[in-house]
């Protein structure tokens, strides 16, 4: 006799950064020394890990908490800043499989039929709790019509402030594995910061229209780097680009019944008085998110020393203290402009993210922030204000 998977994880998907608990029951719960199986595998059917777990005295039903296994198959890494157009979100989703079996005999064996779960995909999000209660991962990777999407997609923010010379992405979950239609473009359009139409276009997917989740450059270097051959009315991403503050742009996703999705809108900011600081980073859907902070910013050097007393004679008569080893890190503290209340609802997630890059000379540096706690400020009950927050460079430089 077989397993019975009584309930799970997301049919779908599930985010990885969150428990992946599967309960489940079997049928000869009798024989001795019984016990449930699980085997964790990667797409091709190779074993990550064979879990084992006795039965639930009351219940006799088994549970399996597979995401630190299946969390292995995870791994993003930091996008190319000259994307343009799709490439696959790689990196941040894998499939899984989970063959459910038993053992048991007084020489405990594994033994009977296996019941497994396949068709099923986690990617690099972490909700919180709340959320994961009612998490459908059917609105974000819609096994039906195209039009289930609705507003939803991988970047948790869908109005912001970009500046002219800013990189961003937008992560889509949608592909061939869980859609139907199938996506075929995204649809660009520019404006004044009247709201007059000044240009649209449509860029294919192309070759990312098999990936499960894909990957669009969203930020205004991203869209002006498209070239003429990219660009369906045959003129580069440049043309006619809005720069004047207010203007704005707006990126849709169509399937291949012309159906779109409602736009995400990109307003350009106004011009920037210092030398402002991008910040990347992973959002709790496992998209990637932007922020630029455009206010003063500093950077400082923290400076560790390991220091030992050190004789320069034979008759140890002098002694003086030697640095023996040490490294060194950068900080910045960084400034926001004045903050939304969508923004500062939003920016918990930049705070709380386990990936996150900063844009330093034209590349992306790993970073950490530097920030236990995050006060929520609104207007119903606060002024407006402004986030200072610390991010230190992912890099210790040696000094010995």
């Amino acid at each position: 006799m077989s397993i019975s998977v009584l309930s799970g994880s997301p049919l779908v998907a599930t985010p990885v950064y969150n428990k992946m608990l599967y309960k489940v029951s079997g049928s000869l719960i009798a024989q001795p020394n019984y016990r449930y199986v699980c085997d964790v595998k990667n797409p091709a059917g190779t074993t990550l890990a064979r879990l084992k777990c006795d039965k639930l005295p009351a219940t006799n039903f088994g549970f399996f908490d597979v995401q630190r296994v299946v969390e292995t198959l995870v791994a993003p890494t930091a996008p190319s800043l000259t994307q343009t157009g799709f490439v696959e979100h790689s990196g941040f989703y894998s499939g899984y499989r989970l063959d459910f079996t038993q053992e048991y005999g007084s020489t405990p064996a594994v033994t009977g039929a296996t019941t497994t779960v396949s068709g099923v995909m986690a990617f690099a999000g972490n909700l919180e709790q709340l959320e994961l209660a009612d998490w459908s991962g059917g609105l974000y990777f819609p096994s039906g019509t195209f039009e289930d999407l609705i507003t939803r997609s991988l970047a948790t923010n869908v109005r912001r402030t970009v500046y002219s010379d800013s990189y961003g992405w937008l992560a889509q979950g949608v592909g061939s594995g869980f859609t139907n239609p199938q996506n075929t473009d995204a649809q660009i359009t520019y404006y004044t910061a009247g709201g007059a139409l000044v240009r649209f276009y449509n860029v294919s997917i192309g070759s990312a229209s098999g990936s499960t989740i894909f990957r669009f450059g969203a930020g205004p270097l991203n869209i002006t780097a498209l070239t003429s051959g990219q660009c369906s009315d045959g003129f580069a991403g440049s043309v006619n680009f809005p720069t004047a503050e207010g203007a704005y742009y707006t990126i849709s996703f169509l399937d291949d019944n012309g159906n779109a999705t409602v736009p995400f809108t990109y307003v350009i900011g106004p011009c920037e008085r210092f030398d402002s600081i991008p910040v990347h980073f992973v959002n709790k859907y496992g998209g990637i998110d932007s922020y630029t902070f455009t206010m003063k910013n500093r950077k400082r050097a923290n400076i560790q020393r390991e220091v030992f007393g050190y004789n320069s004679d034979v008759y140890a008569t002098t002694t003086y203290n030697k640095v023996w080893a040490g490294s060194f890190d950068f900080v910045y503290a960084l400034n926001s402009d004045w903050l939304t209340d969508a923004e500062s609802e939003w920016l918990i997630e930049m705070v709380r993210s386990g990936y996150v890059w900063l844009e330093l000379g034209g590349q992306l540096v790993e970073a950490v922030v530097n920030a236990n706690q995050y006060q929520f400020v609104t207007r119903r009950n606060d002024r407006l204000t402004q986030l200072q927050i610390e991010v230190a460079v992912a890099y210790d430089n040696s000094i010995l």
